[in-house]
């Protein structure tokens, strides 16, 4: 059971300006109220244009946005569209080509837009994860073709097929639908006039918080955390976010003055200069003859 659930907002540059601390039990995608009102309360910010990915996707979660008068980008479940939307999102003819970017707009209910883009880079990913998990699946299926075995995993059972005899095999046409969808990623806004390459590069910012979660993770090693009570628990997170702070400052500051380099090296650089120069001030130190 995951004991606190950390909620973070960084600049566009990835320097964290705060933070909450909700019970691990908390719903991701019920947050959001809580979030608007920090918002309103404690940051004097002209614009806000929230960004997430698709576990904010909820109609709830968009109308609360709406009524406060907010902007937002949320990441599409494009496979959970009514079929006359999928059909579209499907016909690859219709799309337009601009700047480099593949794409169509979507007008959906209450003013809002569907932005779905292609990428052929991010096809080749999708065959190559699908690959993956069918090579996996066949030498799963060599050991062992007990349907049982295959329930609980949703990547081995979305690629599946089990005939009235409870033999198991690949079912090619689950394959070659999940194929279509290769390459297509899609947004949902109400910033109407926006144009579209706009909409996409804002919410390509999301990767901002997401390098902060992977350095607060693994880089700070914040978790586990070995707390109990909940004031010793949002004092190692408030250590920890200080620390967060810094980094992220040391890396902005870096990347401004020299190149982007992740933490990872920045410290072993640091470490190399620091011994370098302690071995060399050592060197260095006068011989004193003994008596």
């Amino acid at each position: 059971q995951s004991q606190v659930l950390l909620a973070l907002m960084v600049t566009q540059q990835g320097i964290p300006v705060g933070y909450r601390l909700y019970n691990g039990s908390t719903f991701e995608g019920a947050t959001l109220t809580d979030a608007i009102k920090y918002i309103e309360q404690q940051q004097q910010v002209d614009q806000v244009i929230f960004v997430g990915d698709s576990a904010m996707l909820s109609d709830d979660n968009l109308s609360l946005i709406e009524q406060k008068g907010k902007k937002y980008i949320v990441g599409a479940r494009l496979k959970n569209q009514g079929e006359k939307i999928k059909k579209q999102i499907l016909d690859k003819e219709s799309y337009k080509q601009k700047d480099g970017l593949i794409y169509k707009e979507i007008a959906l209910e209450n003013g809002r837009r569907l932005l779905v883009n292609y990428s052929d880079k991010r096809a080749k990913k999708d065959a190559n994860d699908r690959q993956r998990s069918i090579n996996k699946l066949l030498k799963k299926l060599k050991k062992s073709k007990n349907p049982e075995s295959f329930i609980s995993n949703y990547g081995y059972r979305k690629y599946l097929k089990i005939d009235n005899s409870q033999q198991v095999e690949l079912n090619q046409n689950k394959i070659d639908q999940s194929a279509m969808w290769d390459g297509l990623h899609g947004v949902i806004t109400n910033m109407r006039q926006t144009p579209v390459n706009d909409v996409l590069d804002n919410y390509k910012g999301l990767w901002q918080v997401e390098e902060s979660f992977r350095i607060t993770k693994h880089d700070l090693q914040t978790r586990p955390i070995f707390h109990w009570t909940p004031q010793r628990i949002r004092a190692h997170i408030a250590i920890c976010f200080m620390a967060l702070v810094c980094l992220r400052h040391l890396c902005y500051r870096v990347a401004l003055q020299y190149q982007k380099l992740s933490p990872e090296v920045i410290r072993r650089r640091t470490y190399t200069c620091t011994t370098q120069y302690t071995q060399t001030s050592i060197n260095q130190l006068p011989v004193c003859n003994s008596i």
